[in-house]
C-alpha cells in the first residue's frame, strides 16, 4: 500500500455552516479523502467494471451471465475460463483479495452477490416500491464494501449487518439512486432507457408532469441528506457500535458518497440542483 498523507474528514455530525454533504475538488468533489491511493486505484477499477457489467446485463437482459460474474466475485477464478468479461472481474477481485482483510473481502463478495440477485425484480409502480428495491439494486451496499476496503476499515459481520448500520447505509443508497435518476432522466429518455427511472415512474403512475416529478425527487434527495444525520447519530449513540473508532470513521466518511455523487452528477450534466451548497 502507498505511504500518503491522508486528507482530513469533515466532522460528523456537521457543524453549523459546514457544507453538507461534503465533497472535494474539481471544483468540489473527490471520493474518500482519507483513503489509501493504491486501494483507491483498485476501488476505481472495480467501479468501472461494474458500470460496464451492469449496462451489459441490463441492456440485453442477459441474466444468464449473472452466475459467471458471481463466481468471479469470489476471487477464485471465473466460471467460464475463456470468458473475457469474467476474466476481467476475476483479475480485479483477486487483486483486492490479496490486499484486503479476509473478513472485509468476504463481505465484499456477499454484498456483490446480493446486488446481482437484486437485478431480478418486478416493474416499479411507485416511489415507495422503487426505494425498497433500489436500496439494494443501486449497488451501494456492494460499493460500501469496497469503500471500506479503500479506507482499510475492517468491521465485523455483526457490525456491518446491524440494523442501525444497514439503515444508515440504506439512506445513502436511497440518495444515490434518486440523484442518479434525477440527473440522468433526460439522457435516458432520449435513448429510450428510462423504464426504471423514478421520474418516468412518477409521470406514468402518479400522473405528474416532468416539473412536478422533478420537484418531488429534489425534495426527497434533500430529505435523505437530513435523514442520514439522524441515522448516523443513532449508530454513534449505540453503546456497542459507537465505542468503535472504526465505525465512527466509517460514519464520518459516508456523507462523501452523497456529496461526491451529487457534485459529480452536476459536473457531467447540464442540470443544476435545488439549494446546491
Amino acid at each position: 500500500m502507498s505511504e500518503v498523507k491522508l486528507g482530513k474528514v469533515a466532522p460528523f455530525p456537521p457543524l453549523p455552516g459546514q457544507p453538507y454533504p461534503p465533497a472535494r475538488n474539481h471544483p468540489r468533489w473527490k471520493g474518500a479523502p482519507a483513503a489509501d491511493f493504491d486501494r483507491m486505484v483498485w476501488g476505481g477499477r472495480i467501479a468501472g467494471i461494474f458500470f460496464l457489467a451492469d449496462d451489459y446485463v441490463d441492456n440485453g437482459r442477459m441474466l444468464d451471465r449473472i452466475p459467471g460474474f458471481k463466481k468471479a466475485a469470489t476471487g477464485e477464478g471465473p466460471l467460464h475460463p475463456d470468458d473475457q468479461a469474467e476474466i476481467c472481474h476475476d483479475v480485479v477481485f483477486r487483486a483486492i483479495k490479496a490486499t484486503s482483510h479476509p473478513r472485509t473481502f468476504n463481505q465484499l463478495t456477499v454484498c456483490t452477490h446480493e446486488w446481482w440477485d437484486s437485478n431480478i425484480h418486478e416493474p416499479f409502480r411507485n416511489l415507495d416500491q422503487y426505494l425498497a428495491v433500489r436500496r439494494v439494486n443501486i449497488a451501494m451496499y456492494f460499493a460500501n464494501a469496497y469503500f471500506r476496503y479503500t479506507l482499510d476499515i475492517n468491521l465485523t459481520d455483526a457490525q456491518v449487518n446491524h440494523p442501525l448500520m444497514r439503515e444508515a447505509e440504506g439512506i445513502v443508497s436511497d440518495h444515490i439512486g434518486l440523484t442518479n435518476d434525477y440527473f440522468s432522466y433526460l439522457k435516458e429518455k432520449m435513448t429510450n432507457s428510462d423504464d426504471t427511472n423514478i421520474i418516468r415512474i412518477l409521470m406514468e403512475h402518479e400522473n405528474f408532469t416532468y416539473q412536478e416529478a422533478s420537484e418531488v425527487i429534489e425534495q426527497k434527495i434533500l430529505q435523505k441528506e437530513q435523514d442520514f444525520i439522524k441515522a448516523g447519530m443513532d449508530v454513534l449513540k449505540d453503546p456497542e457500535l459507537g465505542k468503535d473508532p472504526e465505525i465512527r470513521r466509517w460514519i464520518a466518511n459516508l456523507p462523501y458518497c452523497m456529496g461526491g455523487n451529487k457534485a459529480w452528477s452536476q459536473e457531467v450534466s447540464d442540470m443544476k440542483f435545488l439549494n446546491t451548497s
